[in-house]
């Protein structure tokens, strides 16, 4: 029975593809746990310590922080294994969220704001130094998930992956919705800082994981592809970004990946904006933003276990790359009629409440899959560091651009929904000719059994 029910969600799977994502299942549910943990936390703790209406700046500039972070990255994949390069990156963010544990629960005793704070007055940064620390710490951290779907993608086939990958995202939404209930139910009472440092112990956790999936499956099922790269020289940090601007097709993965960044930007910031004043504590801004991270998880667990896998399977990844714009397009459509409704500001936040967990959801459990398994028919070079780019470096540009329209419009949020939604629209438009070329060249490349260099 146990088997029917796999292969009716999933497809065939072998005892060794159950043994092997399995497994990786596990990696990603702590991972992508401990991620949302976190981020539910990042907008309060910056409004606490900042002020919600400097977001924007926070978003703005941590495309210069991560774009540093991505250059490490990079150096690292040249000369360190990928479970080397687990060891580092997870010992590495452990200790910075550690840190944070300490300052946000003892930031008024050792740091101070900005009228005495020196540091603070030579930047002429807004609020305390621990607040913008925490939001691009919490920011970056997820370049340890693009390090995960690359070793994925270097050791998975693409008909194993059709199956496989929506096996890891139906499970992993376990781990998701988990993390963003605990903030929920615990942050009043045990505080944010508390909370932050479950968040350094988890992981720590991932690394020996890593190992123990290398141990366990056998040792030909864990060999790279052999693709023409993996004997070429060592490249540097701006190999990926050359990769993005010179193949079209990676250019369309960045597009399919990022853009809808912008339009879910500028909506989550009205919604934060109201929570703000509803929710007067950090805690209860938390425990809100908790509520948000379970809701979009709990529509991805759904649609993962209904959707993705039949969809990909049964329509192909050019329908699934499609679907998703054009999902977007009719939502943001409707809430331009809802503007016009006269409704009050708490009605407009569950609104936006709503309107995100599509967005977001549909982004996590229908488009991210559906990306994924586009990158197998290319080179380790384009897994590894163009995919560095595009997931680290990419999207925060994207979010940056609605950071933009939301700094111009920080202090009006009536127009910042009408013009926002406007922009957002045509911003759709160019998105789903970029995701319908970008499905025919996968078709092609696959029929052809070819491979982007």
């Amino acid at each position: 029975m146990i088997t029917k029910i796999i292969n009716n969600l999933w497809g065939d799977l072998s005892n060794a593809e159950l043994k092997r994502f399995g497994l990786l299942s596990v990696i990603i549910t702590i991972i992508l746990g401990n991620y949302w943990m976190l981020r539910v936390m990042k907008n309060p703790i910056f409004n606490d310590l900042v002020g919600m209406e400097y977001q924007p700046y926070a978003k703005m500039g941590s495309i210069f922080v991560v774009a540093f972070v991505v250059l490490i990255y990079s150096k690292l994949v040249d000369h360190f294994s990928k479970k080397s390069l687990f060891d580092i990156i997870c010992i590495f963010y452990a200790a910075l969220f550690f840190f944070i544990c300490f300052a946000t629960g003892t930031y008024k005793a050792f740091f101070s704001d900005i009228n005495s704070n020196p540091l603070m007055k030579i930047l002429n940064i807004q609020g305390n130094l621990i607040g913008w620390l925490a939001y691009f710490i919490f920011e970056t951290s997820s370049i340890l998930i693009v390090l995960f779907w690359a070793f994925v993608a270097s050791t998975t086939k693409p008909e194993a992956a059709k199956k496989g990958y929506a096996m890891i995202v139906s499970c992993i939404q376990l781990g998701t919705i988990s993390g963003p209930a605990i903030v929920t139910n615990y942050a009043p009472t045990v505080g944010l800082p508390m909370l932050i440092g479950l968040g350094g112990f988890l992981v720590i956790l991932v690394p020996f994981l890593v190992r123990l999936y290398l141990a366990m499956v056998e040792k030909d099922d864990v060999q790279e592809s052999n693709t023409p790269d993996d004997k070429k020289p060592k490249t540097g940090f701006f190999e990926g970004l050359r990769l993005i601007a010179t193949r079209p097709y990676v250019m369309g993965i960045l597009i399919v990946s990022t853009v809808y960044e912008v339009v879910a930007t500028i909506i989550e910031f009205q919604m934060n904006m109201i929570a703000k004043d509803v929710f007067p504590s950090r805690e209860l801004f938390a425990s809100f933003t908790g509520k948000y991270g379970m809701s979009v998880n709990t529509m991805v667990l759904m649609f993962s276990f209904l959707g993705t896998s039949y969809f990909m399977r049964k329509y192909g990844i050019r329908f699934c790359l499609l679907a998703y714009p054009i999902i977007v397009g009719i939502v943001l459509s409707g809430l331009l009629v809802m503007d016009n409704m006269n409704l009050s500001n708490i009605e407009m936040m569950w609104i936006l409440f709503m309107v995100m967990i599509i967005i977001k959801g549909l982004s996590y459990a229908l488009n991210n899959p559906t990306k994924e398994v586009i990158y197998i028919p290319t080179t380790k070079d384009i897994r590894f560091k163009a995919k560095g780019w595009i997931e680290s470096f990419g999207g925060r540009t994207s979010k940056a651009g609605g950071s933009v329209i939301n700094a111009a419009f920080a202090k009006n949020l009536p127009e910042l929904l009408l013009f926002g939604t406007l922009i957002s629209l045509g911003v759709v438009g160019g998105w789903i000719i970029a995701a319908n070329l970008l499905g025919k060249k996968f078709n092609k490349l696959q029929a052809e059994d070819k491979i982007i260099e």
